[in-house]
């Protein structure tokens, strides 16, 4: 799988986080020599109800929050290329359209300023990602609303940043804990992302954020 992975990015950069104890395989002998050295990735889980109780859910002025409409893909992916620097938007679709996911999404004078999404991971638990938002206060009230759209789902899992320190004071907030810290690596360059605005990663394996 790894070789046809490798074939398949041929000379492009390309990123992974090394779960503890494989940074040196994927440094040294990988072909993954770039080490992120701002930030980590850390990994909230828990199989315990969390309370979701705590976070806020008062709207910052100005702003609304609305479930996923495909109305909202233009503007959703207008956002996400601009934080990225690069184009998801057939990713963005298939993520808003997956089965038993909702997607809420934020505008401030007709603009998507933030959006995210929660689902049934394979654990059978809820995970949030993406979500990203110009401002905390927005994606703590998107983040309570995900959480109370899935009732019927017990656990929780998000991956955060640890220079996010709101997004992870959202996670200590409803008692969901550390379970692990990822070093990010790249093929070639760091990838430049406002990680201010990255609340939860896209996908616990297979986006930048």
């Amino acid at each position: 799988v790894w070789d046809a992975c490798m074939e398949h990015i041929g000379t492009r950069n390309a990123g992974l986080d090394a779960v503890p104890g494989t940074l040196e395989l994927y440094r040294d002998k990988g072909g993954f020599p770039i080490v992120e050295t701002r930030w980590n990735c850390v990994m909230n889980e828990t199989e315990n109800p969390i309370n979701h109780e705590a976070l806020s859910d008062k709207v910052p002025i100005g702003v609304t929050i609305e479930p996923f409409q495909d109305a909202f893909l233009a503007s959703m992916s207008e956002y996400d290329l601009a934080l990225m620097g690069y184009d998801r938007k057939l990713a963005l679709r298939l993520n808003c359209k997956e089965a038993d996911s909702k997607t809420l999404v934020a505008f401030k004078d007709g603009k998507c300023v933030g959006f995210g999404t929660i689902k049934t991971s394979c654990h059978k638990c809820r995970q949030v990602g993406p979500l990203f938002a110009d401002d905390a206060a927005v994606a703590e009230v998107i983040l309570k609303r995900l959480i109370v759209s899935l009732p019927n789902v017990k656990g929780f899992a998000m991956m955060t940043i640890n220079s996010n320190c709101p997004a992870n004071d959202f996670m200590k907030k409803i008692g969901c804990p550390v379970t692990e810290e990822y070093p990010r690596l790249y093929r070639k360059e760091k990838i430049e992302v406002d990680t201010n605005k990255v609340f939860a990663q896209w996908d616990l394996n297979f986006s930048p954020h």
